[in-house]
């Protein structure tokens, strides 16, 4: 399947938002009040399913792509997502989440 220059540019833009939007939600996870099993249980609903389709289309589009910097890029932010996908929250992480969660509970 071949694109026109003016798709391929359009598709790798829709890439670049998709890839952005799913690094800030990754983000969102590792700073907020998640357990290891809630983020992990989010890395396996979301995050794997997403990762597998934006690196196949990554892929598909490589060899039309007309701007390499923008696809170094995206290769850049598929890479950080895929170290996400093993990310441990530390010590320090757990409990910030403890202490809100608790908060939350004995506020009502």
């Amino acid at each position: 399947m071949t694109f026109t220059n003016q798709e391929t540019d359009y598709l790798m833009n829709l890439l670049t938002n998709q890839l952005m939007a799913l690094l800030g939600r990754v983000m969102r996870w590792q700073t907020h009040s998640l357990s290891q099993q809630q983020y992990d249980r989010q890395v396996h609903e979301t995050l794997r399913p997403e990762l597998t389709m934006l690196t196949d289309i990554t892929a598909k589009l490589q060899e039309q792509a007309t701007d390499p910097t923008q696809l170094g890029a995206i290769q850049a932010g598929l890479n950080k997502l895929q170290v996400a996908t093993t990310y441990q929250l530390t010590a320090d992480q757990l409990g910030h989440a403890n202490e809100r969660r608790l908060n939350r509970r004995y506020r009502s």
